[in-house]
């Protein structure tokens, strides 16, 4: 992962307070800069104490000290701070202005802000890949149109078997129900409606905890009790009424009750899981957006099956 260090830029002006602006201005027109959005303020131990937006001093008169025009403090950061955090730290606060400063606030450097719209565009294309199981491929690289097919399918292969060992798998746990399935073959037809409610309440989780984790750890303790929570509420409401409009639908109150049960116990299990996978990715040092793709779902789809038809045999007569 890319740090502020390898962002940062050390060529950016520097003055004192007490310069004036035609002394500044002088000592810009005498360089080719390659960040001049601000002139960072420092003290006599190269201390950051504070910066200058460029636009103010084109206005000002030539006699004005810089202390007079001082704009808003910068985001610090510090070099080896996550890139991609710095840069939502930036776009959070609607700021270009970031000074990348060492454990004693002397000034390093500052990070342009084309460097920070770079980096949010590369993370938001990989993200979206990550999502669907499929790694960035670099098609400078490739020579030809063979190899870059060959490529594509070694990087998405391994996922799509995931997926599919997945499936074989939740086929085994349907048919070790197989009895209640005969028994009451309505069953089968509300099966990807709880497997389906799952996977979105689990996608929803993944989705805002991986962003969470953008901006620095995420404690599991309280993840899993504010996903919790809100995975009971959800599973509530959707369950009153799917149960109520399917036994309005059919009259059949004790499979009304299954489907209504399953949809609300499958959406807390759902969060729970796209909680405890992403987090776990990210201590293992992996990335937390893998777990937005296929090992979520896989996962989530084999229990959904299990949960549902579990309930099913548990609350259909015989």
């Amino acid at each position: 992962m890319a740090t502020a260090a390898e962002l940062m830029t050390v060529d950016i002006p520097r003055g004192d307070r007490h310069h004036t602006v035609g002394e500044t201005m002088a000592t810009l027109r005498r360089h080719t800069w390659e960040e001049v959005g601000h002139v960072y303020l420092v003290d006599d131990q190269a201390a950051l104490v504070g910066q200058v937006p460029i636009e103010r001093l084109l206005h000002a008169k030539e006699q004005t000290a810089l202390a007079e025009l001082e704009g808003l403090p910068p985001i610090e950061v510090l070099p080896g701070d996550a890139a991609e955090t710095v840069a939502l730290r930036a776009v959070e606060r609607h700021d270009a202005d970031v000074a990348v400063i060492d454990g004693r606030r002397r000034l390093l450097g500052a990070i342009p802000i084309g460097r920070l719209l770079a980096l949010l565009h590369d993370e938001h294309v990989d993200n979206f890949l990550r999502m669907g199981g499929v790694s960035r491929i670099d098609h400078l690289h490739l020579s030809n149109a063979g190899q870059q097919t060959l490529t594509a399918v070694r990087a998405r292969i391994p996922w799509l078997m995931l997926g599919l060992a997945g499936g074989f798998l939740a086929g085994g746990v349907a048919s070790a129900f197989e009895v209640s399935l005969r028994r009451e073959v309505s069953l089968a037809f509300f099966l990807p409606l709880v497997v389906y409610m799952a996977d979105a309440v689990g996608t929803q989780t993944e989705t805002v905890l991986v962003r969470r984790l953008a901006y620095g750890d995420v404690p599991l303790w309280a993840q899993l009790t504010r996903e919790t929570l809100i995975g009971a509420s959800i599973g509530t409401i959707v369950a009153v009424v799917a149960a109520g409009g399917l036994w309005l639908w059919n009259r059949q109150p004790a499979l009304a009750m299954v489907v209504g049960i399953s949809l609300g116990v499958t959406a807390v299990a759902a969060t729970v899981i796209a909680s405890i996978l992403p987090l776990g990715l990210a201590r293992l040092g992996a990335d937390p957006a893998l777990a937005s793709g296929p090992v979520a779902t896989v996962v989530q789809d084999i229990l959904s099956v299990g949960i549902y038809l579990m309930i099913a045999t548990v609350l259909l007569p015989e």
